[in-house]
């Protein structure tokens, strides 16, 4: 490697570590490999800013986060509570239970982590300290469910993912509705086994009625869903024209059916999404810039070339890939994790014979595990925020669901099938 690149990654790295924010760092990494290798022109590097995100593909990431918020405070979200505990809450830990289902639900519109384990903490925390569950257990539980914000569609982080990779984001679409069931299930029989042999919480009995009648009620947020998959999938609208419908229909649902979104919140609504965007969309850029001067200076082949020169072995090598996801995803947030990794990673795990979207859904399941552990844990923030607890405390609550996430990722590795089952036979 030569050593103006060696520097430059070298010094990229250093930041990382220091706690530098990731846009600094990136940026900070691009301006560097370009005047240490003198291979580009610092004059390109603005117009390279603006056609990364010039992208149609990428317009659904601020969209899908205000449908989020949209959901959250149009009432949208309990009626999803209501069903789920309609459903699970006879089970032992019915509450708790009721929490991870009902956040597949709400992740199934927002396609958002962090909304998720907001809106669910909003609506779950009164319920569960009533019920008399323990506020670790609390918060440890309410973290873990979050992490199907970025699995179950419309995902962000497949967005992120698809237009990095150059693959269809509906793909990844498909691929995530298993997978994203999968971890859902891993970390229902987490809770159902702990407050079992806990005797955590009260159980609630089991009504045909009160399931059908929650059930109904729930379709506003059912049909939100419906709406988005059988737009993209039946060739009516483009994922991003799919985000703008939904947050269309959350709109009118929140005003005109619950009533219990106002128009005089929508300015607030309008900012703190708008916000959360303008945070994410600048890293977007800066890591698009950096992986493109990369790809130049042959660094993903080299990754490549390093990793099959260990062991020829897939397993070994596809080992050797999620140690290192697993690894970021701890150290930074998801969307720079994909701007980076995918174009080193994505290679190794074609030459391997994965399918793209396959290893898609591999990359997200194992950075979604690192926002439940230190030292980034995004949402081990929101719960600590929400519940007060110290996040150390939440991690390690949230430590028997992160073994069940493990679980559920080598058995994702293992069964292909459930990332494309519902992809065409091309596929």
């Amino acid at each position: 490697m030569d050593f103006g690149v060696a520097l430059g990654l070298f010094i990229t790295a250093v930041l990382l570590v220091l706690g530098v924010e990731i846009v600094v760092c990136l940026g900070m990494g691009a301006i560097l490999l370009t005047v240490l290798t003198g291979s580009f022109s610092l004059a390109n590097m603005g117009v390279a800013a603006f056609t990364s995100i010039d992208l149609f593909p990428l317009l659904a990431f601020p969209l899908f986060i205000l449908t989020g918020d949209l959901i959250a405070q149009g009432g949208i979200s309990r009626l999803l509570v209501d069903f789920a505990r309609a459903l699970v809450g006879w089970m032992p830990g019915g509450l708790s239970l009721t929490s991870i289902w009902a956040a597949e639900g709400f992740a199934a519109i927002s396609g958002s982590n962090t909304a998720t384990v907001a809106a669910m903490s909003q609506i779950m925390i009164p319920e569960l300290r009533k019920d008399g569950y323990p506020e670790g257990f609390i918060a440890g539980t309410l973290a873990s469910c979050g992490t199907v914000g970025i699995i179950t569609p419309p995902s962000i982080a497949f967005i992120i993912y698809g237009i990095t990779a150059g693959i269809s984001v509906g793909d990844l679409f498909l691929g995530g509705i298993l997978t994203g069931l999968l971890m859902v299930i891993c970390m229902s029989v987490v809770a159902f086994l702990i407050c079992w042999r806990r005797g955590y919480g009260t159980t609630t009995p089991f009504r045909v009625r009160t399931l059908i009648v929650t059930f109904w009620k729930a379709k506003l947020a059912f049909f939100c869903t419906a709406i988005i998959l059988v737009g993209i999938y039946g060739g009516i609208f483009t994922p991003t024209e799919s985000a703008a419908v939904a947050v269309v229909y959350c709109l009118i649902a929140g005003l005109f059916i619950t009533r219990e979104l106002r128009i005089r919140e929508l300015p607030k609504i309008l900012n703190r999404s708008a916000s959360f965007s303008g945070i994410v969309i600048p890293i977007v850029a800066m890591a698009i810039i950096l992986s493109e001067i990369l790809a130049v200076l042959h660094i993903p082949e080299a990754g490549v070339n390093f990793l099959l020169g260990i062991s020829n072995d897939p397993i070994v090598v596809m080992i050797m890939i999620n140690i290192i996801l697993l690894i970021a995803g701890c150290l930074m947030e998801t969307t720079p994790n994909i701007l980076i990794l995918t174009p080193l990673l994505a290679p190794v795990a074609a030459s391997l014979g994965y399918n793209p979207v396959h290893f898609g859904v591999i990359m997200v399941v194992n950075l979604a595990l690192g926002f439940i552990t230190p030292p980034v844990g995004l949402n081990l923030y929101v719960a600590s925020t929400v519940t007060g607890v110290p996040i150390m405390a939440i991690a390690r609550r949230a430590f028997p669901y992160i073994i069940a996430l493990l679980i559920g990722l080598v058995i994702i590795i293992a069964v292909p099938s459930l990332s494309l089952f519902f992809l065409p036979p091309k596929h």
